[in-house]
């Protein structure tokens, strides 16, 4: 019986090299093809994480690439990684000074009704001044010194000739052209923030010191100097103090009590330049740890940087990863790059991953050791890849 044609070319085929072998070929020659493709690629091509650069491939022209298409890594603008030597000092929090607690205690006990209404019903005011105080360098957090100055009141004036939300004087509203055709503009707000920022830049300038600067502005640059003098040439305000009118003093500890009624916190300008130096130093002593710092003016933001891992503060924290994805977007990525990412969280979250950072941390490093760790299903009945027992 004759056979078929298709009967002889299949067993021609067949015995001819196996059809194992020619599957082999076949997984070989794709292997080579994409190393050639991956290697046509270099390194300094690569984009920047968080940048939208399209890979350039080197190679014959007409070359096509076998890689996978995926879309560049892509940071949202709000919350980019940030490197450690960009970070803003005024978006730290501090602990109220020690030298002050008592003294807060008692003023915002006695000034709290006025605080509070300040805190409700100047929110736009305060929008104002933030942005004039970030156009001259400044940090935002300046304006509670308008709030002790005047207690936001346009129109108060005192004996000494001061005048405004800022209280400046007479000579210092002809010095920053406040003074013009008959009208006095230290009742309005934008201009003498303005000028009130120039002041603070001025006096800054001479003290590098925030707390210095601020008994300045209340004292003039005469009297703390001469308290600085008496302090032995010390700079230190917390030496300094002693030698300050007690009026003055009192001024700036006013000034921290009402940043920490504001803030919850105190800030940068809260501090000394000794301490502002002391953390500047320890931030950057832990420039590559895992570092969590909770950032002023949201409440729903901390700003991350080491080993966190979405899965992790997802399970500890019990969120949604799908709402994590939403307002957290590129989160792995960045954090892997090394960089600092500005941790969004569902309200009423932030204090718990404040006191659960430890146990976050943890549930990372377990994660860590699951994916490094042979699968589950080779280890015994009731045992995981981390058991330690």
């Amino acid at each position: 019986m004759k056979r078929s044609l298709v009967s002889r070319i299949k067993e021609n085929f067949l015995t001819l090299t196996g059809i194992k072998y020619c599957i082999g070929l076949v997984l070989m020659g794709g292997f080579a093809v994409s190393i050639m493709s991956f290697s046509s690629y270099s390194s300094d091509l690569l984009p920047a994480p968080g940048k939208d650069t399209k890979l350039k491939a080197k190679g014959p022209k007409g070359f096509v690439s076998l890689l996978p298409k995926t879309k560049p890594v892509i940071l949202d603008p709000s919350t980019e990684g940030v490197k450690p030597a960009t970070i803003d000092l005024s978006d730290v929090k501090v602990d109220l000074n020690s030298k002050v607690e008592d003294f807060a205690d008692s003023y915002i006990r006695r000034e709290y009704t006025d605080l509070t209404r300040m805190k409700s019903s100047a929110k736009s005011m305060f929008a104002t001044m933030d942005r004039i105080l970030e156009e001259n360098h400044l940090p935002t957090q300046l304006k509670y010194l308008a709030v002790i100055e005047s207690s936001l009141k346009a129109h108060l004036r005192m004996r000494s000739g001061a005048l405004g939300y800022w209280q400046l004087m007479p000579d210092e509203a002809v010095r920053y052209g406040l003074l013009k055709n008959g009208h006095d503009y230290r009742t309005d707000l934008a201009r003498s923030t303005e000028a009130a920022s120039k002041l603070l830049t001025s006096l800054h300038n001479r003290y590098h010191d925030w707390l210095l600067t601020i008994a300045a502005y209340n004292a003039g640059v005469g009297g703390v100097n001469r308290a600085i003098k008496k302090a032995g040439g010390s700079k230190d305000f917390w030496k300094v103090q002693y030698y300050l009118p007690k009026e003055t003093r009192n001024h700036v500890k006013k000034f921290i009590s009402t940043h920490y009624f504001f803030e919850g916190s105190g800030g940068i300008t809260t501090m000394s330049a000794k301490e502002t130096k002391k953390l500047k130093e320890e931030l950057a002593a832990n420039e590559d740890g895992n570092e969590v710092i909770q950032l002023i003016g949201n409440t729903n933001v901390v700003r991350i940087k080491g080993i966190y891992k979405k899965d992790a503060i997802c399970k500890v924290l019990n969120i949604k990863e799908s709402e994590f994805d939403k307002i957290n977007p590129n989160f792995d990525k960045a954090l892997s790059d090394g960089q600092f990412y500005d941790l969004h969280l569902p309200d009423g979250k932030t204090d718990q991953f404040l006191k659960k950072k430890d146990q976050i941390l943890q549930q990372c490093f377990n994660d860590l050791l699951d994916a490094d760790s042979p699968s589950s299903e080779k280890l015994p009945a009731g045992r995981t890849a981390i058991d330690r027992s």
